[in-house]
């Protein structure tokens, strides 16, 4: 059964491949265990080995110009190519020097951030979690995990980097959401192992309004509730309510564990995929596969104080 799973899952990769260059994606297979123990927590913590990074922050516009920087390596908790992100970056210099420092060192460095999935730079050839991850050749390799936005790295809390980007312009609600909305995926499952199939997905950093559907839930790394989402106007942009993420100690963590049901706020976001819904999705899937709307929550890594 295990060689069936194999077989469709690379058939329906090379369907992917054969689409046009926009609408290419690919595959990685997630350990059940891993799945249960994140998918309802904020963060993850790791020992990281900084291979490759950027000399400098990205500049400031829109679009890839946020403002962060980029570094690739590798981490045996996450198993899995990846890449890790300070976000606001030129405002933390210990942090940037400490990455000058631990670059291209094999013993790594504490991080503790956003754990993040999503299929935003996906490889061409199948991703299984905790095989082996070789050294990156660039910072931005092919991958599906991040973490992003770090919030502490060695002993550098930043977690004041979880803010607003001065002059970046970010994608808005009604672009955004009904995107993420109509995003697939392809679910399949083995004893031990889930299997998500999907294309290349775009949009990153999205402005837009929050209205909670119930008091926030406290985790032991943050803070997560249901929202209803809505644009500049104040317009739902998704159909019901969607989970937003808030990590421990970061100023929209400290804003939203004071509001109510019905509480409301302007905040800055960046989608992962919400393994909780995975994972129910995971239990009725099977070998064969089941095709769904790709389930989504926001990491959220900025909010704007009330007009």
């Amino acid at each position: 059964m295990k060689h069936a799973m194999r077989r469709m899952g690379a058939a329906l990769l090379i369907a992917l491949l054969a689409a046009p260059m926009g609408a290419r994606g690919g595959s990685v297979v997630l350990k059940k265990a891993w799945v249960e123990k994140y998918k309802n927590r904020a963060t993850i913590e790791v020992k990281f080995t900084i291979d490759k990074s950027h000399k400098y922050p990205n500049s400031i516009k829109d679009d890839g110009d946020d403002g962060d920087l980029h570094m690739a390596g590798r981490a045996p908790l996450a198993g899995l190519p990846m890449v890790a992100e300070i976000m606001n970056a030129k405002g933390q210099p210990a942090a940037l020097n400490l990455v000058k420092v631990k670059k291209g060192k094999e013993e790594g460095v504490r991080l503790v951030g956003a754990w993040r999935l999503w299929f935003e730079h996906p490889p061409n050839e199948e991703q299984e979690q905790f095989t082996t991850v070789l050294p990156p050749e660039d910072s931005n390799p092919p991958h599906v995990f991040e973490i992003h936005p770090i919030s502490v790295i060695e002993s550098h809390n930043i977690q004041g980097s979880f803010a607003r980007i001065p002059g970046f312009r970010a994608y808005d609600a009604q672009t955004a959401f009904p995107y993420f909305e109509n995003k697939k995926v392809i679910v399949q499952t083995t004893d031990s192992g889930v299997r998500l199939i999907s294309t290349k997905a775009q949009y990153n950093y999205v402005e837009f309004r929050i209205e909670l559907t119930q008091k926030p839930v406290k985790r032991a790394d943050g803070y997560m509730v249901l929202a209803i989402v809505k644009d500049a106007e104040g317009n739902p942009a998704a159909p019901g309510p969607r989970r937003m993420v808030f990590v421990a100690g970061t100023e929209p963590a400290d804003k939203v564990k004071t509001l109510e049901k019905g509480g409301k706020m302007r905040v800055l976001g960046i989608p992962r995929i919400n393994l909780f819904e995975i994972a129910k999705i995971a239990k009725t899937a099977g070998p064969h596969g089941i095709e769904r709307n790709l389930p989504y929550e926001m990491i959220i890594v900025g909010h704007f104080p009330e007009e």
